[in-house]
């Protein structure tokens, strides 16, 4: 079933409308996708991130910005691993799902039958897919869980049996109740199984990855295993200055927060739960290798089981699912499978398409950045270009490409077939911003005509040297410059010197 040659069947899988043309769409969005990131991360203070975008084992894009580690100075590669936390539980449910294939084990099972030492108490009585879809009511981390801001050690098998011997929260299959006690426990089924450590179990489990990637596999399932060679992403956290006694009144605003590495930890016997480690290729290889049709890992009965909706979460007016080890929920019209980490000092998300084998992947090292917004609104941004580019065998005309910068942020055109894609390096979320244009003459270019507050039906005028580069763009009456020429003229703006030179020759 794990045959690496079945990867070519992810090509049967990939004829969705709208992504005939993926792998361009994506290089022609390149340059603006590494500058938005680049730029987010800059306005959001977290020192590096970590892309990779793939279709079945074709990586389309990946790339690095920031820093590896922030206070050495050490550049972030894309050879970099970061902890992926709560990904693992992608893992840890997809080992369960191979045992239950072999016969091994049933998913109706329950926990005491694999842990005698839980037959006594309630935990013993849950079945493993109410863990697997955290149905089960367990505790989410235990009564005393400060082993997330290193004040403890991750919890032992007999610490973790110690805390499954606990009251539930809830009654089964009451609520979703997320839980990483609950799949650390899973975690020990395994072991029991197989009568493997689990950090074995997962190395032989991600083995068929290999033939995604033209270099070494970077994911493994904890530090010092699988990992002899690899270089980490330093995990750090943003302090806000105030909460330790110092007075933020008194302070510039660029010295309000400070970043601060974090040691890495061993997660022990909760590596079930949070304790693997990849690159961003790794993640999104293990998405792509979860599409339907690859034969890759699983059956498609399988993947179909654990894609099902167990449970049905809407928190601040998202719908999300949960099945069996994964997060699940819609992209515009995409539907997607995938996961958030968070842990000491990373957080990280990763998507991926089970209909296409589309995958995106975003990996940060500080805590509480925007990793699963970023990785979402990357989804949104290829389909938006997607959408744009249709059916259409034309090429983009290159003569429109460029970034282009005013006092107000950065604006990206990207020629697209048949059109030309204005996007903002400073939104949040480009798509809401986006305008499309068509190509009048090399001079200018008309706004699609549609309500909005932008620069909708109106001219964009392009300035060109004589070599035919563009120099500057100006729409709705306000010019951006190349960045260099831009950066020639800043001081210039802000101080207003440039207008009262201006006035002066007016007088």
């Amino acid at each position: 079933m794990n045959d690496a040659t079945s990867i070519e069947s992810t090509d049967a899988i990939n004829d969705r409308s709208g992504d005939t043309r993926l792998a361009e769409v994506v290089g022609w969005l390149e340059p603006f996708l590494v500058d938005w990131i680049d730029t987010q991360r800059l306005r959001t203070g977290v020192p590096g991130v970590q892309v990779a975008i793939r279709r079945g084992r074709e990586l389309l894009s990946s790339f690095a910005v920031g820093w590896a580690d922030e206070p050495s100075r050490v550049p972030l590669a894309t050879r970099h691993a970061f902890r992926i936390a709560s990904h693992s539980k992608t893992f840890t449910a997809t080992a369960v799902m191979q045992l239950a294939e072999a016969g091994a084990l049933r998913l109706d099972d329950t926990l005491g039958h694999w842990l005698p030492e839980l037959d006594d108490v309630p935990a013993g009585e849950v079945t493993l897919r109410e863990l697997l879809s955290h149905q089960a009511g367990v505790l989410r981390d235990g009564e005393d869980a400060n082993f997330w801001q290193l004040a403890r050690r991750f919890n032992d098998r007999d610490q973790l049996i110690a805390e499954l011997r606990r009251d539930l929260v809830f009654a089964p299959n009451t609520h979703f109740h997320y839980t990483n006690i609950g799949y650390s426990a899973l975690g020990l089924v395994v072991e029991q199984v197989t009568g493997r450590s689990w950090h074995d179990v997962v190395l032989e489990l991600v083995a068929p990855l290999r033939s995604f990637v033209d270099d070494d596999l970077v994911l493994g399932p904890e530090l010092g295993h699988g990992d002899d060679g690899v270089e980490y992403a330093s995990g750090h956290a943003m302090q806000a200055v105030g909460v330790d006694g110092g007075d933020p009144s008194k302070l510039a605003p660029t010295e309000l927060a400070r970043i601060e590495t974090i040691a890495p930890v061993d997660t022990h016997a909760e590596g079930a739960a949070t304790g693997c480690w990849a690159n961003a290729e790794a993640t999104t290889a293990w998405l792509a290798a979860h599409a339907l049709g690859t034969d890759l890992l699983l059956s498609d009965a399988s993947k179909r089981l654990m894609q099902r909706k167990e449970s049905t979460i809407v928190e601040a007016g998202q719908t999300r699912w949960y099945g069996l080890g994964w997060i699940m929920r819609e992209i515009g019209q995409r539907f997607v499978i995938g996961h958030s980490g968070g842990f000491p000092g990373h957080i990280t998300q990763t998507w991926g398409d089970p209909a296409t084998g589309l995958s995106v992947s975003v990996l940060t090292n500080r805590n509480g950045s925007s990793a699963s917004e970023w990785a979402t609104t990357l989804v949104k941004l290829i389909d938006h270009a997607a959408a744009l580019v249709g059916t259409s065998t034309d090429a983009p005309d290159d003569r429109f490409r460029g970034r282009f910068t005013s006092l107000w942020g950065s604006t990206h055109l990207v020629p697209l077939p048949g059109a030309v894609l204005a996007l903002s390096s400073e939104a949040a979320d480009p798509t809401g911003s986006a305008v499309s244009h068509t190509i009048v003459d090399a001079g200018t270019l008309l706004a699609q005509a549609r309500d909005g507050f932008s620069s909708f039906g109106e001219e964009l005028r392009v300035a060109r040297d004589e070599a035919g580069e563009i120099t500057s763009i100006t729409t709705t009456g306000i010019t951006s410059w190349t960045p260099p020429l831009f950066a020639s003229m800043r001081s210039e703006l802000l101080s207003g010197s440039r207008l009262r030179a201006l006035e002066t020759s007016v007088e």
